[in-house]
């Protein structure tokens, strides 16, 4: 995030809290990788030199690759790595390229609320249900990827949209 100095002290302290986001959330994808690495390696060893897996690694891979490919669709989100098209948006005058961000920030804006507030329902009462090879586990805490993830985009587009103004001025 490039720090704004239009925008004022209040920029500098969101993006600095994005930036936080940003690097927690590429810790904990690391973590995540790593463990499912091990977990996996060693389900794969136990099959090959016992013959017999670890009964919960699928389920538990499972559940670690949909938090990254949430998350990671978050930080992708943040570092303008998602799929567009520039060609058209490109040849655009600059003026239709701030309506069309605009519009673009606002729908997925509007899209990430209503994920987080569903997400977080649908989280909720999901707690009480235990995963059936993981009796301990809640399914809430899969849920909660969602919210999670969508929480960091529109954070992350809110702070594009104030700062939109600002990046149309400069040439």
């Amino acid at each position: 995030m490039a720090h704004d100095k239009t925008a004022g002290s209040w920029g500098v302290a969101f993006d600095r809290i994005l930036e936080r986001i940003k690097t927690i959330s590429n810790v904990f994808m690391v973590i995540l990788l790593i463990g499912l690495t091990l977990l996996l390696g060693a389900s794969i060893a136990m099959r090959y030199f016992m013959g017999q897996p670890i009964s919960w690694a699928n389920a538990v891979a499972r559940y670690v690759y949909i938090y990254i490919v949430l998350i990671g669709s978050a930080i992708s989100y943040m570092l303008a790595g998602h799929a567009s098209i520039e060609s058209a948006y490109n040849i655009m005058p600059r003026g239709f390229k701030m309506v069309f961000d605009l519009a673009h920030y606002l729908i997925v804006m509007v899209l990430s609320i209503i994920l987080v507030v569903k997400g977080t329902k649908y989280a909720i009462g999901m707690w009480g249900v235990h995963s059936p090879v993981l009796s301990f586990f809640p399914m809430g805490i899969v849920y909660l990827s969602v919210p999670i993830s969508f929480l960091i985009i529109f954070l992350y587009l809110l702070r594009r949209t104030i700062g939109l103004p600002g990046d149309y001025g400069r040439d």
